[in-house]
C-alpha cells in the first residue's frame, strides 16, 4: 500500500511538473498528423493507402491492408519508441534524484517506510506515468487506423504494454545512476549513452566487437555485459515484430525482466547503505 500510495504522489509530481502534459501534447501532434494524413480510396482493383490524398500503397485486398496498416503503425510505434526515451528518460530522471535530495530525503525517511519502498515507489510512479502516455498514443492510432482504413489490430493495442516494459528496463539503468550520482544529469547521461552508444553495438556485437580480438576473455566479458544489461534494441525489434504479424522472441523480454530486477536490487541495497 505505501508504495501504491508513493506511486500515485510522483505521477501527480510529474503532472505538477508539467511532464506528463508535455508528453500528452507531443503525442497529440503525432495523433493529429495521423488523423489527417492517413486515409483510404477505393478503385477498381482494390483499396489503397493515402497520404494526405495521395496513394501511398498499390491497391490491395483487405486482407493484405490490413499487412500495410500493421506496418504503418509499426513504423509509428518506432518513432514513439525513440520519444519515449528521450523524452521520458528527461522527465522522468529526476524523479530519484530529487527524491534523494537533502531535506526531501529526511522527509521521507522520517516517515515509517522502507529505502527499497521509497525507491519502488518512485521507480513505478514514473513507468506509470509513462505508460499512461504510451496507452494515450497507442489507443489513439489504433482508433485512428481503425475508423479511416478499417484494420483494427489488436497486437498494436497490446505493444503498449510491451513499449512500457522496454522503459521500464531502461529506467532501471537511469534508476541506478541516480542513486549512485545522486545527479539528474548524469542519470541522464548514463541511460541515454547505455541506449544510444552501448546497447546496440552489444546487440550486433558478434559481426562488430567480435572482430577487434579473438580472444576468448576479450569475448567473454561482451557476453557478460550483453546479459548483465536489458537488451532494448532486441526488445524494440521483438514489438515491431508483434505490431507487423511477425513471429516475435520472447527470450530478450524475459532476460531484460531478471536484468533491470537485478539492477533495481543493486539500487537498493546502495540506497540502504548511503548516509544522509
Amino acid at each position: 500500500m505505501k508504495i501504491v500510495t508513493l506511486a500515485r504522489w510522483t505521477i501527480r509530481e510529474l503532472a505538477a511538473k508539467a511532464t506528463l502534459y508535455v508528453l500528452a501534447g507531443i503525442s497529440t501532434l503525432m495523433l493529429l498528423f495521423a488523423a489527417f494524413a492517413i486515409g483510404t480510396d477505393s478503385t477498381a482493383d482494390g483499396l489503397t493507402i493515402t497520404f494526405f490524398g495521395k496513394p501511398a500503397s498499390p491497391p490491395v485486398t483487405h486482407e493484405a491492408l490490413a499487412d500495410i496498416a500493421g506496418k504503418i503503425e509499426a513504423g509509428f510505434a518506432g518513432g514513439l519508441f525513440l520519444g519515449i526515451v528521450l523524452f521520458g528518460v528527461f522527465g522522468t530522471a529526476g524523479v530519484i534524484t530529487d527524491a534523494l535530495e537533502k531535506g526531501t530525503v529526511d522527509l521521507y525517511l522520517s516517515k515509517p517506510i522502507a529505502r527499497w519502498q521509497l525507491l519502488l515507489g518512485k521507480y513505478l510512479g514514473s513507468v506509470a506515468a509513462i505508460f499512461l502516455n504510451i496507452l494515450y498514443f497507442i489507443g489513439g492510432l489504433w482508433l485512428i487506423v481503425g475508423l479511416k482504413v478499417g484494420v483494427w489490430n489488436t497486437r498494436f493495442l497490446l505493444s503498449s504494454l510491451l513499449l512500457t516494459f522496454v522503459f521500464a528496463a531502461l529506467y532501471a539503468v537511469v534508476t541506478f545512476f541516480g542513486i549512485v550520482s545522486r545527479n539528474m544529469a548524469i542519470a541522464i547521461i548514463a541511460g541515454i549513452l547505455y541506449f544510444m552508444l552501448i546497447a546496440g553495438p552489444l546487440e550486433g556485437r558478434q559481426t562488430g566487437l567480435y572482430l577487434l580480438s579473438e580472444s576468448g576473455v576479450y569475448r567473454g566479458i561482451l557476453d557478460g555485459l550483453y546479459y548483465i544489461f536489458p537488451q532494448i534494441p532486441a526488445m524494440e525489434s521483438g514489438v515491431i515484430h508483434l505490431i507487423s504479424g511477425e513471429e516475435m522472441q520472447a527470450t530478450p523480454f524475459v532476460q531484460s525482466f531478471f536484468s533491470a530486477g537485478g539492477i533495481l536490487g543493486l539500487a537498493a541495497w546502495l540506497l540502504q547503505k548511503r548516509d544522509f
